[in-house]
């Protein structure tokens, strides 16, 4: 059966303050290896507002917030490569980040400061609206991880650059079999790209149609950098009841 590979996790330098390749140079990447698609993940949080939101303005935020991912869907769509609009949230409490699936661009303008409350509130009003996944949530040694406010986490992140402790992640999904368990490259720069994804059994063309195959469980993780960890998965999914 043919698989369609796409990474869900990416950033641009159009929009992410730590983020070094520009939009369309990170499609092209992704083309170039064979990926069908990718979700950008643009990093909404307290600190990017502090430098964006100079008057107030949600909707100007939001204007700025989405270039890196309209920039990539220009070129996408000149590729035939599908993109695909997604969030990385980070609320004032802590440092941890949230990879948000199954959103566009009414729904962001219609949820103002939605970085500015609790992880847990976010999950409390937006859980039955959004598809929501911790990214990385034991990387650099994190030790506050709030399982109640996810719908699953990444067990296999392949940023290079960082200690993310992926074993740790995979526990933690062991704990919680309810959770969906994820891959991302969690691209920034050069080098970052195509070391990890998920192979969906049909291409996808939004937020929408990829959060609804996520939680159909209708994926499988791919990674050449960690096939340890897909392999993993792939075990506990042979494991697990059929529904």
């Amino acid at each position: 059966m043919k698989e369609y590979l796409y990474d869900p996790h990416t950033h641009t330098a159009e929009t992410s303050k730590c983020g070094h390749l520009p939009a369309a140079e990170v499609v092209d990447r992704y083309a170039g290896h064979g990926f069908s698609g990718l979700v950008v993940t643009d990093h909404l949080h307290p600190e990017y507002l502090s430098r964006i939101d100079t008057d107030h303005n949600w909707d100007h935020v939001i204007d700025h917030y989405l270039a890196g991912y309209r920039a990539s869907k220009a070129r996408g769509d000149e590729l035939g490569l599908d993109v695909i609009l997604g969030a990385e949230l980070r609320f004032p409490e802590n440092d941890n980040d949230y990879l948000v699936y199954g959103i566009d661009e009414t729904w962001l303008r219609a949820n103002p400061y939605l970085c500015c409350m609790s992880a847990r509130e976010f999950y409390r009003k937006f859980h039955d609206q959004v598809l929501i996944v911790h990214a990385h949530p034991y990387r650099d040694g994190n030790t506050t991880v709030f399982e109640d406010a996810v719908h699953g986490t990444e067990i296999l992140n392949a940023h290079p650059r960082h200690e993310n402790h992926n074993d740790r992640a995979l526990e933690l999904a062991k704990r919680h079999p309810e959770y969906l368990r994820l891959a991302g490259s969690d691209t920034h720069e050069d080098g970052d790209e195509c070391r990890a994804g998920v192979l969906l059994p049909e291409r996808v063309r939004d937020s929408f149609a990829y959060r609804r195959m996520i939680e159909g469980r209708c994926f499988r993780l791919w990674s050449p950098v960690f096939p340890e960890l897909a392999a993993a998965d792939e075990a506990l999914r042979r494991a697990e009841p059929a529904e």
